[in-house]
């Protein structure tokens, strides 16, 4: 037998090269887009690790990177916001002395304290200083004057006498020279009104208009439901303890029978001053 190949079988074996190597390219190319599909997703995954980048050689083969291309050269860092607390805590300080203030007269003296006014030698503002009364107390600070200063304190609104600040007084103050006690030290400085309801009353040569006690009853009721709402009860609401200015704005004043309450409502002393109360 002949072994001489013809013509047509090396155009044969030349077209069999050809579609191998078209072949052979498709697959090159559709493994490149595959492992750059592979890359970009797995830079969504992880967007603070940085992908390394795929090399294609000259024939569009996608080679494997290296080990070292693995590590990124820089880390993004995480900053971690400081903890912040919720509120503003105010500045603690000690208490002013009472001797910053100038006493002009007495006012008036109740079951738990004294009332005088007096003036702030700092601002020249005339206030309404109370004393506690603690001479009787012998365990310690007295329930009474912590539940006025916790409640003033919490219930701020523009029927309620405004409390300034707490001073403190010693043995050598004039206040306490003046009454005689030795044990006078805690004073409530407050806005100094002009009159109470009961004596402007008295006084009055006519009774209020109807719109005039309209007016006074819409601040009253204003000023309870702040307190009701912050679950304060005054128990000693009159017309000596409710205050009135020049320009007819009430002030609720004297919460040394006033306290918090719940619900269920807890039982609470009986015996109170103010009869309609009892």
């Amino acid at each position: 037998m002949s072994s001489k190949r013809s013509r047509w079988d090396e155009e044969e074996e030349e077209e069999d090269v050809e579609a191998i190597k078209r072949k052979k390219e498709k697959e090159e190319k559709k493994k490149a887009k595959l492992g750059a599909k592979k890359a970009q997703e797995s830079v969504d995954v992880l967007p603070l690790a940085e992908t390394p980048p795929v090399a294609i050689n000259n024939s569009g083969v996608s080679e494997p990177p290296q080990s070292r291309a693995h590590t990124p050269s820089k880390r993004r860092r995480i900053s971690v916001p400081e903890r912040i607390f919720p509120l503003d805590t105010p500045e603690i300080t000690g208490c002013r002395s009472v001797e910053i203030y100038e006493k002009l007269n007495h006012i008036e003296e109740g079951s738990y304290g004294v009332v005088y006014r007096a003036r702030d030698t700092e601002t020249g503002d005339i206030v309404a200083l109370k004393r506690l009364k603690l001479d009787r107390e012998k365990n310690g600070f007295p329930i009474t004057g912590l539940r006025e200063i916790s409640t003033l304190m919490a219930a701020r609104h523009p029927n309620i006498v405004n409390v300034r600040e707490i001073v403190m007084g010693d043995s050598l103050s004039q206040y306490s020279r003046f009454n005689g006690a030795s044990d006078c030290r805690v004073f409530i400085v407050m806005d100094f009104i002009e009159h109470d309801l009961k004596a402007l009353m008295e006084d009055m040569r006519e009774p209020f208009l109807q719109s005039e006690v309209k007016t006074l009853m819409l601040q009253l009721l204003s000023a309870t439901a702040l307190m009701h709402e912050l679950w304060i009860v005054h128990r000693d609401l009159k017309t000596s303890n409710l205050l009135m200015t020049n320009r007819g704005m009430i002030k609720i004043a004297d919460f040394g029978l006033a306290r918090y309450f719940g619900d269920p409502v807890d039982n609470m002393t009986q015996l109170v001053v103010t009869l309609w109360y009892r």
